[in-house]
């Protein structure tokens, strides 16, 4: 524990190091027969679309989270309907030949530019916190964010375990999956605290210290901004349901098992006398009809980034790039054996969990028709499902598509109705 520095003003003892903690109460999490729709991973090249396909043509495919394309995107979805928007963290792509996810806006500049330029959607963030980075800075950057958007802002909070991007700061690891959670767990308490405080606070915890911190203007929103966490394990599923509001799952792609997930976390999150919305991240390919949307997913698949898959999975754990010699067996960990898998098309995934992350990063794939993909969205929701994070191939055909086709079917379904 770091002593208190010379000089530093006095402030008040944080009441809690660890969640639940909600000064003021949770925020509103929306209202009921309301899809609530995000466009995702808007900010970084290719989205989650690792197929060759975007090289086809790279300004509109590959390039939209270029200024001004990105820019009238975030318009695009606030004439649309789309609830909000969610950037994608990135701090190293994934190379191959599209060169995936290797450029991107910040989460900062993301933030704080769709907020200059729209007025009603939910400006949604997302931070890494186990980069050494103050609560402080994190606190200031996003409340002066929420302050330029009215109030709009939601944080999505992220225990990276990217080793690649560790080294970038100079770090080892990633730590154990118990002390990433326990730092989020941490950080996550002093920002509520640093949002909220009137008056300067002293948090003397494990990982972080602050003595008379404080931060003006506080968050805008309120009781404060809306938190967000994908979490898969018990350990993670323990802190998302302690302390954020929105939690984004991964279930395969069968209602089912979105439902069963869904029913899990919800009684968690009671059991802290807390109320979460559950999200989910959709891959989408919508056309006319179902054959149409099929020959493009068809086309896609085809050509998928190979070499682009490799990298998320060695960096994700999964395999060992054993074929790099200048990449070392201990920095991705032993899950999954290469030797095999270097000469197997498939990475030794097989061929259905290949392409399930080409495309779409394993999300929940919505293809088809727009009335079938309107059939998915609904099942989906009457499952547990209040948000879906969308990602399109094609961007800004798929927010036109959204406009004119998919809100339509599901206002003459009794949903996204109209607020009077």
């Amino acid at each position: 524990m770091a002593a208190r520095p010379r000089g530093a003003r006095p402030g008040t003892a944080a009441p809690v190091l660890r969640g639940p903690y909600d000064p003021g109460g949770q925020p509103d999490l929306g209202a009921d027969r309301h899809l609530h729709l995000s466009l995702f991973a808007w900010n970084v090249s290719s989205g989650l679309s690792a197929s060759k396909a975007v090289l086809s043509e790279p300004a509109r495919l590959r390039d939209f989270w270029k200024w001004p394309s990105s820019s009238e995107l975030m318009r695009g979805i606030e004439r649309a309907g789309f609830d909000s928007q969610l950037q994608y963290g990135m701090w190293s792509g994934y190379g191959g030949d599209t060169g995936w996810n290797d450029y991107g806006l910040d989460w900062a500049t993301a933030a704080a530019t769709s907020a200059a330029v729209t007025e009603r959607i939910g400006i949604y963030s997302t931070i890494h916190v186990g980069y050494e980075v103050s609560p402080l800075l994190i606190a200031k950057v996003t409340s002066s964010i929420d302050h330029v958007s009215g109030g709009r802002l939601g944080v999505n909070v992220v225990a990276g375990q990217n080793a690649v991007d560790y080294a970038q700061f100079g770090l080892e690891g990633p730590p154990s999956q118990e002390i990433r959670y326990a730092i989020a767990d941490e950080m996550t308490t002093a920002l509520k605290l640093l949002w909220t405080s009137d008056e300067p606070v002293d948090f003397e915890g494990a990982y972080f210290q602050l003595y008379g911190a404080q931060v003006l203007p506080r968050a805008t929103s309120r009781p404060r901004p809306l938190l967000i966490c994908a979490a898969a394990s018990d350990i993670g599923l323990d802190y998302a349901t302690r302390q954020c509001d929105a939690l984004f799952i991964t279930a395969g792609n069968t209602v089912e098992t979105y439902r069963e997930k869904a029913q899990k976390i919800h009684a968690m999150a009671a059991e802290h006398g807390r109320k979460v919305r559950i999200a989910a991240m959709c891959y989408v390919v919508m056309d006319e009809t179902d054959a149409a949307a099929a020959e493009t997913v068809q086309w896609m698949t085809e050509q998928i980034d190979r070499d682009a898959i490799e990298t998320w999975l060695t960096r994700s754990g999964h395999i060992l790039k054993s074929d790099n010699p200048d990449i070392a067996d201990d920095v991705y960990g032993d899950a999954r054996a290469a030797s095999g898998a270097a000469q197997d098309p498939y990475l030794g995934l097989g061929k259905e969990h290949y392409e399930s992350l080409g495309m779409g990063m394993g999300a929940f794939q919505l293809f088809g028709s727009y009335s079938s993909v309107a059939d998915q969205l609904i099942e989906l929701y009457e499952a547990g499902v209040g948000q879906f994070a969308l990602c399109f191939f094609d961007p800004h055909k798929g927010v036109q598509q959204v406009e004119e086709h998919l809100l339509p079917i599901l206002r003459e379904r009794g949903y996204n109705l109209p607020l009077r």
